[in-house]
């Protein structure tokens, strides 16, 4: 009964978390000053490379010093990017359990690799991003605005778990899932829908507080 709660309170979130995101694109859309093919096109592109993404799923990687820098760097440059989650990068690359361990066995090599990879790459990616956003600002608006579009394939309520895997507390974690419409129409279906409206309609309304 307590699981079933847990599982019924992760979807309600997922379920709010959803529309809190859809609202945003909504949010985002209105910073194009004027719609051009070239920023369509942008926004489609974007979209769709993020909706592959987000549908990988982890694979072999080295654990040199190297490659725990480089996926440091990458993943905390996800985190500055709407839609994109740094610990999700970290689960593709296969390193998000391996940091996790090294954390709790306090291995200071494997720390300091991955921190001085988070370093160097919010220090570098930060200017590269306010660089386009204040040169190409119009086209960055379109990509991210994809970005956050495409994230939402990840976010989806409903979904059907292909694979798992155990963490290091011996958790079952999904890692391959497909998005699906509900099988039946119940009162849980119900409620998902209204929390959905409810999460809605308070972004939009925060952006009219905004503006």
């Amino acid at each position: 009964m307590i699981v079933n709660n847990v599982l019924g309170r992760l979807h309600t979130f997922a379920d709010f978390f959803f529309d809190l995101i859809l609202a945003s694109v909504i949010l985002i859309g209105k910073n194009i000053k004027q719609w051009t093919p070239a920023l369509t096109i942008s926004v489609a592109v974007s979209a769709v490379l993020a909706y592959q993404f987000f549908g990988l799923v982890p694979v072999q990687t080295p654990d040199s010093l190297w490659f725990l820098f480089l996926s440091g760097a990458i993943a905390i440059c996800a985190m500055i990017l709407p839609g994109i989650s740094g610990s999700f990068i970290l689960l593709i690359l296969g390193k998000y359990a391996f940091i996790l361990n090294a954390v709790s066995e306090r291995n200071l090599m494997v720390i300091a690799a991955v921190g001085f990879g988070c370093l160097f790459g919010i220090l570098s990616f930060v200017r590269v991003v306010s660089w386009l956003l204040h040169h190409y600002h119009q086209p960055m608006i379109a990509i991210l605005l994809g970005l956050v579009i495409g994230a939402l394939r990840k976010i989806w309520p409903w979904k059907e778990t292909l694979s798992t895997t155990l963490d290091r507390h011996g958790e079952v974690i999904p890692i391959e899932q497909i998005n699906q419409l509900p099988a039946v129409i119940d009162g849980q279906v119900g409620l998902a829908i209204v929390i959905m409206i409810i999460g809605f309609g308070c972004v939009l309304a925060l952006g009219r507080v905004k503006h």
